[in-house]
């Protein structure tokens, strides 16, 4: 296993009383820097970031840094939790993991402390080995499934059958393409112009839903507003299969698709009138991943 995956196994409680003595201090004007809360902040994410490996979130080093690779994991994690997600190891965060670590190490037989260090991953080679799983001390899907530990909250990620209704009549459309005039024959979507709102309110109504067929997206916005059917991008985090999904800001709505599924902090989205992922001239519908981030998306249609 990487030494990034574990780290000492200093209870946590002692590295807490460090830092709340510092923050005592702090407040007590004895300390009038700025470096000691930093290092209190590199503590927390040290903790988060061993966490996340032996978890297999893939953090990365466990420097106290949280760089890209750091954030994407956290994200990863909030997502499967149904956390915030915003990719920061906050209070809330840490909390969820110390939990999420104990109930690994309750099974596998070692100390409840939270801390994913390499006492918690030597205990877990073992269980891993006694029930034939790979030995690599990291409890990945698998081995949480072994060991009857729920890694994503359904609560967030569960579907129904008009989500998979709808998701199953977007994914009847992979692949069709539009020709040069974007036009798409023989298609009840086909506008001869741009064509993303109505393949995805076509989609909606082929399965059942009860909304108009509309060709422009800002359009679908206003619908949804006026039938309390908008979740903003403060809520993109709640994203389900079955959503529509809206690109761009508030003063640029210009592309729409369905929600396939989503990943911790990525989102795969079916839409039509867009460019095929391995030929960018080719136009038609494609089934393609994006950050699940109000950078590229502006909010979400409910069914």
């Amino acid at each position: 296993m990487s030494s990034n995956a574990v780290k000492s196994q200093a209870p946590r409680r002692t590295r807490r009383a460090v830092i709340g003595a510092l923050a005592a201090l702090l407040v007590s004007g004895a300390v009038l820097a700025g470096p000691t809360a930093a290092s209190a902040d590199s503590t927390d994410i040290k903790l988060g970031q061993a966490d996340l490996n032996g978890l297999a979130y893939d953090a990365g080093a466990v420097d106290g840094v949280s760089g890209p690779q750091t954030q994407a994991a956290t994200e990863s994690f909030q997502g499967d939790r149904c956390l915030g997600v915003d990719g920061i190891i906050g209070p809330q965060t840490l909390g969820e993991l110390e939990t999420v670590v104990k109930a690994v190490q309750s099974k596998a037989g070692v100390t409840q402390d939270g801390d994913y260090g390499s006492g918690t991953a030597s205990a877990v080679k073992d269980y891993q080995s006694a029930h034939q799983l790979t030995a690599d001390g990291i409890a990945g899907p698998d081995t949480m499934k072994s060991m009857g530990i729920t890694r994503v909250v359904a609560s967030c990620h569960t579907t129904t059958p008009q989500r998979d209704k709808i998701v199953s009549v977007a994914k009847s459309q992979l692949g069709v393409r539009a020709d040069s005039g974007n036009c798409v024959p023989g298609k009840p979507y086909s506008i001869c112009a741009d064509w993303c709102a109505a393949f995805a309110t076509w989609v909606w109504r082929d399965a059942g839903e009860d909304i108009p067929f509309m060709t422009y997206v800002p359009n679908v916005y206003d619908w949804a507003v006026a039938n309390n059917r908008w979740y903003g991008t403060s809520r993109l985090h709640e994203a389900l299969p079955g959503d529509m999904i809206i690109f761009g800001t508030a003063t640029n709505r210009y592309h729409i698709g369905i929600v396939d599924r989503v990943s911790g902090s990525t989102v795969y989205v079916i839409s039509g009138n867009t460019s095929n992922p391995s030929n960018s001239s080719e136009i038609g519908v494609y089934d393609k991943s994006y950050s699940l981030s109000s950078s590229v998306f502006y909010g979400l249609v409910r069914p």
